[in-house]
């Protein structure tokens, strides 16, 4: 029984468990109250009282999800490690601003995070959505159903188990340890196994978060599109659809950017995105979503494309959910650097049948009203916003089909083997392989931005945009000229692919000035089209012209391992091999590897490389700029050991120097160096170094050090030493410390130059006479051979340019946002529809 346990807090987890049930049980409650609502809409008063109960139930469900949430954070805060979540996640020297990385770092708490949000954005629902509340709010609540059984827990039988709950005890998680049979084992239990220390960064705070409300914001247009087809009435569900896409695609947007900016500052990627299976999982839904955006826009003005608006925003929160079965799975643990590593079958089987169930029901609905849907007979007129807007967003579409298909081989590839007999594998270089096909993809799009905005929905004049296509298309050709003629891009389809960009950045911005006239409620689309612009702008000056500064000319094999030759000598000659205290060219600096410090985290130790750039001038040789980057890299014991990095990055306006450890002698219990003993005898005695010297400058019974604490019967002087650095040409101080305690012990106190692997002891002082007093000075340095490391450093020009472009993008989004908001301010104030009338 649990009573004979000692030490363990039950309480906050029982609670939690509580919590975990009411939330289930009140979500499906509110789903059936929902849905007898619409079905007794015949009879207002009994359709009322269900809508009522529906309305209570997900509050209920809302207010327990926020105390599991707080029972759980209250967990982690206090260290309760006889919980299972807060040992695996949480340590005692975890700093207190990483506590919410805890949270969501594992599969429960991420699920939790995904379904608070869903809480809080049907709220908003619950609201605001007037007449289509109850089917909105149904297809919400029973959404809330399938997110609430994933934190379950229950287990039926031996192969039968219903979600992962956070609140389980480690000795129930761990049954057959020993330890678990003794009352006291929480004495033993001093600490928990903490978070990644390769999550320990400020994006891991921020980034999943903003990540999840635009996952969790899909199910809000998703849910409208199932609440049309409901009924087969499609007239009150595109302005509220089209406000939430807006907002779903400026936040979803920004999530995977921010993905983007961490991994390009803080993972070994070699930049901000390289076609990794989760990226692409996360990506997916998002081009969808835009793709249904726009199809949504033209049938808003037109009546046209209403079928295929459907199905784009239905297909993106399924897409949601298929991408939490690839990453949450492990089906992905062989393709993707950041996958979960999955909860065995039983979250295969659990994620597969909430798909299916949410598949099956949009399918049978798609089909039922596909035929009665409103359609125009008529062709569009080829000259018109709609037409090119409908081919863009079924660019986009297939753009995502041939991401999603090549990221899910590890998924089908096994049937396919069955069926054909041949073996598919991933293709061997991701990047090459989708930048191949997606150029494409972004010069057609890139092309429709900046026209499709100058057509008129239904007819165009052809004099009209002609003229204003041709004066920006010019404009954009000089542009793009110039840039070309500068950064050397002599690639046929990327020159192509750099006048569209161009031409994006110059027609938007033309639009908005001269047929908008800078009316900035007006804005919306062209900035948000000129954010587009200027992010393929972005992408193809830092990627077309990104390269190495740190080139291995000695020929050096560096054994990576590599998934092809190929790979393998290209990694070999964009490395460099740096020896302690020795410069070495890269680029227009000379880099020189000057040591390390160490930093401990929980149980992993962290080593900060310090890399000196100097740059001289070519005619002078006067130094005329000089910084440090610090890479880490450490052996991370959470997981399989492997070597850890992060880079290090110096920002200008025109480009990043990018760098990052890739080996080195990182182990430094291995340094066989020994200390040599030196007699000096007279200030001005000088003790050669392998890259300087020292010179004795006298003996001081005055300490400053911290490192020493003062007895009585204490004796202690330290020894003066001038050092001069060769290499690095400085000059430091150092005080090795002598002590005699109670006339008889004799200890020391030794000082390092880190940057020089010098370690000084003053071991030992002889009184020859009154006027000669000689001293044995201990001395240990590394020989720079023995100290090494290997540094890829890359430069990207002109990144900012993305990073700009995803700002305008996105506050583009929002412009259309708020425009759209002041047009329909009754529907989203909720002011003709009090909230319980």
């Amino acid at each position: 029984m649990d009573t004979q346990f000692i030490g363990e807090h039950l309480r906050p987890g029982q609670l939690g468990h509580f919590f975990v049930i009411t939330s289930f049980v009140a979500s499906l409650f509110s789903a059936f109250s929902y849905f007898r609502a619409v079905r007794t809409e015949s009879d207002p008063f009994k359709s009322r009282s269900w809508l009522l109960m529906g309305r209570g139930g997900f509050m209920v469900h809302s207010a327990s999800v926020i105390s599991i949430f707080i029972a759980l954070f209250y967990l982690i805060e206090n260290h309760l490690f006889e919980y299972h979540y807060a040992w695996e996640h949480s340590s005692l020297s975890l700093p207190g601003k990483y506590l919410l990385a805890c949270f969501w770092e594992g599969q429960e708490g991420s699920f939790m995070l995904w379904t608070f949000w869903h809480c809080m954005l049907g709220l908003v629902v619950m609201r605001t959505a007037k007449g289509l509340e109850t089917r909105t709010m149904a297809i919400i609540a029973f959404v809330q159903v399938c997110l609430a059984t994933m934190i379950l827990g229950i287990v039926i039988g031996p192969d039968i188990k219903i979600g992962s709950t956070p609140f389980m005890l480690l000795r129930h998680s761990m049954q057959g340890a020993p330890i678990f049979s003794m009352p006291n084992y929480m004495d033993f239990v001093q600490d928990g196994n903490g978070l990644n220390v390769s999550l320990r960064n400020y994006w891991m705070v921020i980034h999943p978060p903003v990540l999840f409300l635009g996952f969790a914001t899909t199910l809000i247009p998703f849910a409208y599109c199932i609440a049309a087809l409901w009924k087969g009435d499609y007239k009150d569900f595109v302005k509220p659809t089209l406000a939430w896409s807006l907002f779903n695609g400026a936040v979803l947007g920004t999530g995977i950017m921010m993905g983007g900016a961490w991994a390009y500052e803080s993972l070994n990627f070699g930049g901000y995105w390289a076609w990794d299976p989760v990226e692409n999982a996360s990506l997916v839904p998002w081009v969808t979503l835009i793709a249904g955006l726009h199809t949504l826009l033209v049938y808003r003005s037109t009546q046209r494309s209403l079928p295929i608006t459907l199905v784009f925003l239905i297909l993106t929160h399924l897409l949601v959910w298929y991408s939490t079965f690839l990453t949450r799975t492990g089906i992905l643990g062989k393709t993707s650097v950041h996958a979960f590593t999955g909860d065995g079958k039983s979250l295969t089987y659990h994620l597969l049948v909430v798909i299916g169930i949410l598949l099956l029901l949009s399918l049978a609905l798609l089909i039922k009203r596909w035929r009665g849907m409103p359609r125009i007979r008529t062709e569009e007129e080829t000259l018109s916003r709609e037409f090119w807007m409908f081919i863009g967003s079924v660019v986009l579409f297939l753009a995502s089909i041939q991401i999603i298909i090549t990221t899910s081989i590890p998924v089908w590839s096994p049937l396919a083997k069955w069926i054909s007999g041949k073996d598919f594998a991933p293709p061997i270089e991701p990047v090459t392989h989708y930048n191949n096909i997606q150029v494409w993809v972004a010069i057609i799009v890139g092309l429709l931005t900046a026209t499709v905005m100058y057509m008129k929905y239904k007819n165009t004049d052809a004099k009209t945009l002609g003229k204003r296509l041709g004066i920006t298309a010019l404009i954009a050709a000089a542009m793009a000229g110039f840039i070309g003629w500068g950064q050397h891009i002599i690639t046929w389809q990327y020159d192509v692919m750099l006048f569209m960009a161009c031409y994006g950045v110059v027609a938007n911005i033309y639009y908005g000035i001269v047929v908008q006239k800078t009316k900035f409620k007006k804005l919306g689309p062209s900035v948000a089209h000129l954010g587009f612009a200027l992010v393929l702008l972005g992408i193809l000056l830092s990627s077309y012209n990104k390269h190495a500064i740190s080139l291995n000319i000695t020929g050096e094999d560096f054994n990576f391992e590599k998934k092809n030759a190929h790979e393998k000598a290209k990694e070999n000659m964009e490395n460099v091999l740096l020896f302690h205290g020795v410069p070495v060219a890269m680029g227009d600096y000379f880099a020189t590897y000057l040591g390390d410090s160490e930093s401990i985290k929980g149980k992993d130790h962290i080593n900060y490389y310090r890399v000196d750039f100097v740059r001289k001038d070519s005619v002078t040789k006067q130094i005329t700029e000089r910084f440090s980057l610090y890479p880490d890299a450490f052996i991370n014991t959470k997981g399989q050991g492997v070597l850890t990095v992060n880079p290090s990055t110096k920002h200008y306006l025109t480009h990043d120097i990018f760098t990052y450890i890739n080996g080195g002698t990182l182990d430094k219990s291995k340094d066989t160096s020994s200390y040599i003993s030196h007699m000096v005898n007279a200030i001005g005695d000088t003790i050669q170094l392998k890259n300087g010297y020292m010179v004795y400058q006298g003996l001081d019974r005055k300490i400053n050090d911290a490192r020493y604490t003062p007895q009585d019967s204490d004796l202690a002087v330290c020894a003066k030493l001038m050092v001069y650095d060769s290499t690095a040409g400085t000059t430091k101080e150092i005080n090795p410390i002598y002590i005699l305690r109670n006339k008889q012990y004799v200890s020391y106190i030794e000082d390092t130059i880190k940057q020089m692997n010098l370690y000084t002891r003053l071991a030992n002082i002889i009184v020859k006479s009154q006027d000669s007093v000689s001293m044995e000075m201990q001395v240990r340095q590394t020989d720079p051979k023995d100290d090494y490391i290997v540094l890829k450093a890359l430069v990207f020009p002109y990144i900012n340019v993305l990073w700009l472009g995803v700002v305008v993008m996105v506050f583009g989004f929002f412009i259309s946002l708020g425009d759209l908001l002041a047009k329909v301010k009754g529907a989203f104030t909720g002011k003709d529809y009090p909230f319980a009338k």
